[in-house]
Parts: structure tokens; C-alpha cells; sequence
């Protein structure tokens, strides 16, 4: 849609996630994403289960694994992949349950955080409702008229 159109005031002008490179992760937004995904943990999803997610193979896996930051050499292999986008990314951890994550960085993302924001919204709410569905669904009572 052209600037200006009728949902220009609704947003602040952000360039479309899908086309945001990853290159515009900051040095220190990627240090801190290593934090949290180096560690090796059994009740949160790891740099593993990204770089999976990303379509990455065993092979390239058990080679990430010898570096000693495999988050940070995981995103400089990515960003040279189609589809690498900090949008995707984003995406990828939500998928993972990563939701600490997004709240931690999301706002050291900058402009991206609003979008990240909405969408953070957006999957709660979609995630709610879906629940409530489910809910009222299994507690329908029929109503006995004797």
C-alpha cells in the first residue's frame, strides 16, 4: 500500500520485517541472545533447536558445536541464508517458546520492537482464545427439560 494510504497513521513507518536483514542485529543484541541460547538447557529451547528450526542439518549442527559461541556463529551462518530476516527470527523463537527472550530483546531491537510488540499480542491473544474454544467447547451441558 502506498504511504499515506488509510493505515499510514496506525503504525510507525517500519520496513517490512520479512526484509529486514539480520546484518541489523547489533552487536550487542547478539551477545545477549547467546546468554540466553548458549546454555544448555532441558526446559527451554537452546541455540540447537534454532539452528533446526532455521533448516540447518546434523552435520552443520555438530560443527557449530565446536565453536565457542555457536549463537553468534549459528546468526553469521544464517544471515547468509534466503528467508534470514530479523522478522524471522522473531518468528522462530515465538515458535519455540522462547517468550523470554522476546520480551528481554525486543526492545533493544529498536524500531523493530513495536512490530515484535504487536505481534507478541497478537500470538497471546490468537493462543487465548484458541484455549477458550477449547474450553467451552468440552463444557457444554444439555439442558434437560423434564
Amino acid at each position: 500500500m502506498a504511504e499515506g494510504g488509510p493505515d499510514a497513521g496506525s503504525a510507525p513507518p517500519t520496513p517490512s520485517m520479512s526484509s529486514l536483514p539480520l546484518a541489523a542485529l547489533n552487536v550487542r543484541v547478539r551477545r545477549r541472545l547467546s546468554l540466553f541460547l548458549n546454555l544448555r538447557a532441558h526446559v527451554a529451547a537452546d541455540w540447537t533447536a534454532l539452528a533446526e528450526e532455521m533448516g540447518f542439518e546434523y552435520l552443520e549442527i555438530r560443527r557449530l558445536e565446536t565453536h565457542a559461541d555457536p549463537t553468534g556463529s549459528l546468526l553469521d551462518d544464517w544471515q547468509g541464508r534466503p528467508g534470514a530476516s530479523v522478522g524471522r527470527l522473531l518468528e522462530l523463537l515465538g515458535k519455540l517458546g522462547r517468550d523470554d527472550l522476546l520480551m528481554e530483546l525486543g526492545p533493544s531491537i529498536g524500531a523493530v520492537g513495536w512490530w515484535w510488540l504487536s505481534l507478541m499480542i497478537t500470538c497471546k491473544a490468537r493462543n487465548v482464545t484458541s484455549r477458550l474454544s477449547l474450553h467451552s467447547a468440552s463444557l457444554q451441558v444439555p439442558i434437560r427439560s423434564d
